[in-house]
């Protein structure tokens, strides 16, 4: 799974660069590649944050509910930097490139984002199905090992 730590961690330091760049009045094509090296580490914190929301487990909620409030406040605040991070960049890239740059900017992220619902996302879901279709192949053959357990025993008696 994508560790959202991880991938602030690596977004704050893309974020770095790209800020390094654009002061340093590098070529649009050098930033670019920057900006999406931290569109992809945005969007992997992100998709985390919506997974973890999709796989909340009720038991977790109820034994360790204060571990879940602080791992959705944690998430909250990746999130919240995630997004001045972005806004920063486009005032970054607006004073930079102009109108033209920011544009050239979203269209950056909507290809990074659609790259990566295609590659790295469908991969981590196909994985966790693996794992959960394994899982269920597993208790489903311990449930039957128990009913063929039960009914031998019962037929043995009668």
């Amino acid at each position: 799974m994508i560790d959202p730590v991880t991938a602030v961690a690596a977004a704050t330091k893309a974020y770095a660069g790209v800020k390094a760049f654009i002061e340093a009045g590098k070529s649009i094509e050098d930033t670019f590649q920057v900006v999406a090296r931290w569109q992809g580490h945005a969007s992997d914190v992100l998709y985390a944050s919506q997974r973890q929301k999709k796989r909340t487990n009720p038991l977790k909620q109820l034994v360790f509910s204060s571990s879940v409030e602080a791992e959705a406040a944690e998430l909250f605040a990746h999130r919240k930097r995630i997004d001045n991070q972005r806004k920063e960049l486009i005032q970054l890239l607006r004073y930079a490139y102009g109108n033209e740059g920011v544009e050239e900017y979203r269209n950056c992220m909507k290809e990074v984002q659609e790259q990566r619902k295609r590659e790295v996302y469908a991969q981590q879901e196909a994985k966790d199905a693996i794992i959960k279709s394994f899982w269920i192949v597993v208790l489903v053959g311990i449930a039957g090992g128990i009913i063929a357990f039960i009914f031998e025993a019962v037929s043995s008696k009668g």
